[in-house]
């Protein structure tokens, strides 16, 4: 599957509410402990466009619909780091996409950015993320230990990283 990262769109909003009604990706989502209405998407959307310090893309099909956001959040071109984040529509699960929109955002963030480190957090009930995290090449770098309250419970918060000079696939490269 060809795949693409392109600006996101006001149209995108109502499949991103796909996040937010279904259980199976609701569960693994932060932002999805608290009602999260389309107003919200909308808003985010908007947001996004602007916004330098955050970089928010929708994952498209050879038909520009829309499959998912990636995104490079809390930038610091000081420290050269950023903090990664993916979420695909379910339907598009296991077909490569969640790797070939990394591969991108990677190579953007390392080549584009000049970034040193691109990290993420996921929670530690998540296990098909950290599935995909470690054959990725993500590592695992801590554990916050019943850091996020959810469900009635508190969960372990699990930080990876990944590094510019592990990031050194020929095809990646400019």
């Amino acid at each position: 599957m060809d795949i693409k990262l392109r600006p996101l769109k006001l149209t995108d909003a109502d499949y991103m509410k796909e996040f937010t009604e279904d259980e199976d990706i609701s569960r693994n989502l932060l932002f999805t402990r608290y009602p999260f209405p389309t107003e919200n998407m909308i808003s985010f959307i908007k947001t996004s466009w602007e916004d330098k310090r955050n970089i928010h893309y929708a994952i498209a099909n050879e038909n520009d619909e829309y499959i998912g956001t990636i995104s490079l959040k809390n930038i610091s071109y000081i420290d050269k780091n950023a903090e990664y984040a993916i979420v695909t529509r379910k339907k598009y699960w296991g077909l490569n996409v969640a790797s070939l929109a990394t591969d991108k955002i990677l190579n953007y963030g390392f080549y584009t950015l000049n970034l040193n480190k691109i990290y993420l957090n996921v929670l530690s009930s998540n296990l098909r993320a950290i599935r995909f995290y470690k054959k990725y090449g993500f590592n695992q770098e801590a554990i916050f230990k019943k850091h996020v309250y959810r469900n009635g419970d508190y969960v372990d918060l699990i930080w990876f990283s990944y590094f510019k000079n592990d990031f050194n696939d020929k095809r990646f490269k400019p």
